[in-house]
């Protein structure tokens, strides 16, 4: 009778899934937007542009984000985890997909709902920069550019600590990012940062 029970509840959830991916990508396809690649002023523009369209179309209705981002910047990020949480306030649903790095999961955090698919992982790491060739920089420079990275590094730190409730502190983010912390789609569950595993 136990194993019944347990067998009509697994069938239940996996429907449940497929309800979820049904909605995400048949019922609503008009309202699926796509972040495939860096985080750049490229990609945030176009899915800003999308988002804002849809807002205006329909303010309640849910907007679909599919991610899959190996990262950029942080500001970039930044400026869209703020325009969707501040101003913009859409109906948000993101969906982590393959992999979501470094700024990918500011992205990613942006969504009220937030699910990720199972071979998904998450990748945080500390700010760094790419010099290129024959650019000269004073220690001044230097110095003003460590300062940045190190705020930047502590705002992505407490958008993180947010998304968990608070069971992960800045400082414990920080240590992640310092370690170059790789979690599963299971782990960032387990952490707050996703709401479900999507099968």
């Amino acid at each position: 009778m136990k194993t019944a029970a347990k067998t009509k509840l697994k069938k239940t959830e996996a429907q449940e899934q497929k309800s979820l991916w049904a909605d995400f990508f048949i019922s609503k396809p008009e309202r699926t937007i796509e972040w495939l690649g860096g985080v750049n002023f490229e990609n945030l523009q176009t899915v800003l542009s999308k988002v804002k369209e849809h807002v205006i179309n329909d303010p309640e209705e849910e907007i679909h984000l599919m991610i899959n981002s190996y990262g950029g910047p942080t500001g970039v990020g930044m400026s869209f985890y703020d325009a969707v949480r501040t101003w913009l306030r859409p109906n948000l649903v993101t969906i982590g997909s393959g992999y979501v790095d470094s700024s990918g999961i500011i992205v990613f955090l942006a969504g009220h709902k937030r699910y990720i698919t199972k071979n998904t992982t998450l990748l945080f790491h500390l700010a760094g920069r790419t010099f290129g060739e024959g650019k000269r920089f004073s220690t001044a420079d230097m110095e003003n550019m460590l300062k940045e990275d190190k705020v930047k590094d502590y705002q992505y730190a407490c958008v993180v600590s947010d998304a968990t409730n608070g069971r992960y502190s800045p400082e414990k983010v920080l240590e992640m990012m310092a370690a170059s912390t790789v979690l599963t789609a299971e782990e960032a569950v387990n952490m707050g940062l996703a709401h479900k595993v999507l099968e």
